[in-house]
């Protein structure tokens, strides 16, 4: 078996190793703590497969070169605001923080760009880590806008930026097999933030791609309101008041939740392929790409 085929390696490999890593800390520590500490499954998951695909340089030059080291101070940034109990609040400032850190070391727009692109990256992580824990619903959310990210990515011509955004869907969703449709462990900051971190590094890394249209990525990042617009959607239609949590502790929401999703990535998807992006024509013309397989 070769270990470096992009079904393996983008897809079986972060899937398996996330299931099988989160249920390993929840049945290992226990009842509470293994509920807790079990979405760090994912962050293993994503970092550890994103050091596969691209190796672990100490002087990285290129964006993709970065990413394993923004993954890993991300996962060590999650698991030091697990372990303080950190609020939600805490959890997001910290999270644009890091995202404001990514922009200025790995990103080369010009700085009006790089502010609206920290914006973008408060709303995304506000919306992720702004949902329960107990629920799924922003693992959903992550996984689709992955999925479309990935699909991006080898409209615009890179199968490495395909590989690697499929990869933080599987590992996002094997996470999340532990959360639907019982709610067997909690996705925290643990696993909560390298995953929307490695989101928001992966779509800058798209935009550089030439023929990456900026309003897909911002209707990519609009998947993130699914949630939030499931739980409004069902207040206004139940007539309930604003404090009463919505019916969304059912197997259906997620379900639901992800077809907003698809929406989103269907529009951007559209504008993607409307635009004149082209499909690659071979990996020779992936400026990223340097397969080992």
């Amino acid at each position: 078996m070769d270990f470096h085929h992009p079904l393996i390696q983008s897809l079986a490999l972060p899937l398996v190793l996330a299931f099988t890593v989160t249920g390993m800390l929840r049945g290992a520590l226990g009842a509470v703590q293994g509920r807790r500490w079990a979405s760090a499954g994912a962050a293993v998951a994503i970092v550890g497969t994103a050091i596969w695909v691209l190796g672990w340089r100490i002087a990285p030059a290129g964006m993709t070169e970065k990413l394993p080291w923004i993954y890993t101070a991300a996962a060590i940034a999650g698991l030091a605001l697990e372990a303080m109990h950190a609020s939600k609040r805490t959890q997001w400032l910290l999270g644009g923080v890091l995202w404001a850190l990514v922009l200025a070391v790995a990103s080369p727009q010009p700085l009006p760009l790089k502010i609206g692109l920290w914006l973008l990256g408060l709303a995304v992580t506000r919306a992720v880590l702004h949902e329960p824990a107990a629920r799924v619903n922003s693992a959903v959310a992550l996984v689709v806008a992955s999925l479309g990210l990935a699909a991006t990515a080898m409209a615009a011509g890179s199968a490495l930026l395909f590989e690697l955004a499929l990869a933080l869907a599987a590992a996002v969703a094997g996470c999340a097999l532990w959360l639907w449709p019982a709610a067997r462990i909690a996705f925290g900051a643990s696993g909560a933030l390298v995953s929307v971190l490695a989101w928001l590094a992966l779509m800058q890394a798209t935009a550089l791609l030439p023929s990456v249209r900026p309003v897909a990525l911002l209707l990519l990042a609009g998947t993130f309101t699914s949630a939030p617009l499931m739980h409004w959607l069902s207040r206004r239609l139940r007539r309930l008041p604003p404090g009463t949590p919505p019916a969304a502790h059912t197997w259906i929401a997620p379900l639901i939740v992800a077809a907003v999703a698809a929406l989103w990535v269907a529009a951007a998807l559209v504008v993607t392929l409307w635009g004149g992006a082209q499909a690659p024509a071979g990996v020779a013309d992936d400026p990223y790409y340097k397969p080992r397989w």
